[in-house]
């Protein structure tokens, strides 16, 4: 049998599926040209909350993920449709098995067809932590001081010095890598923190805030409403009756 031959019979997609599923904590996806799933492995649908990679065809980023979430996934989506170029190192917020935000890092490719044309995407996720501590980037161990201190006042001039760059310098290496600036990174790092605590604690939402940083109410509020498109009390509020028997 020709090698070609050989190669048509397969089912690539499967085959990959099943491929995937045996490297562990590692999400697969695969998005035709309108970002509706077309398949993924069980990790990415154990994440999405369903129990197979069936109930995952045809569907869409925002049938599964929060608004916010969903957003950001498709706007990145739809640069690597038009550019046919990848996205490498997308530091964002995908949600945990336990459908909690968190921070993981993603890649995406395009995917083309016979004629040379984007046709689809395909993408991991990974959980950034892993990410942080096998890294040499001076970016990355930047952000391992700005997790150890990031309830406290943060000078980007002097963060860019400490590690040998101007700001500008560090401006753009961290939006090439987050697609956001430091400060941007510094704020959505201690929302999301204070939301973790509102999950897990009583403690009054004006001390929380304070503990990670925020010592305006209001500038707290508006923040994590940008996040999370809804109150700080809001969100205790749903947890809490999710978490009621």
């Amino acid at each position: 049998m020709k090698l070609r031959t050989w190669f048509s019979q397969l089912d690539p997609a499967r085959s990959v599926n099943q491929l995937f599923d045996y490297i562990p904590d590692l999400i697969y996806f695969v998005k035709d040209r309108e970002s509706r799933i077309v398949t993924g492995n069980l990790e990415f649908a154990h994440h999405c909350g369903v129990r197979t990679t069936e109930e995952l065809q045809g569907r869409t980023d925002d049938e599964l993920f929060p608004a916010y979430m969903a957003r950001k996934f498709l706007a990145d989506d739809r640069v690597v449709l038009s550019t046919g170029a990848p996205l490498l190192n997308l530091v964002e917020l995908f949600p945990t098995r336990e459908r909690l935000p968190e921070w993981f890092i993603t890649q995406k490719i395009p995917l083309f067809d016979r004629r040379g044309r984007v046709c689809g995407i395909c993408g991991t996720v990974q959980s950034y932590e892993d990410l942080l501590n096998s890294s040499q980037d001076p970016v990355l161990d930047l952000v391992k001081r700005i997790r150890a201190n990031y309830a406290n006042s943060v000078s980007i001039p002097a963060l860019a010095r400490s590690i040998g760059m101007s700001q500008r310098q560090l401006e753009r290496r961290f939006h090439a890598t987050f697609r956001m600036s430091p400060r941007q990174f510094v704020v959505r790092l201690r929302v999301l923190i204070a939301s973790d605590r509102l999950r897990h604690t009583d403690r009054p939402i004006t001390e929380i805030a304070q503990e990670c940083g925020f010592y305006d109410h209001s500038s707290f509020i508006r923040h994590f409403r940008t996040v999370f498109e809804t109150s700080p009390l809001a969100y205790r509020k749903r947890f809490q009756a999710s978490a009621t028997p």
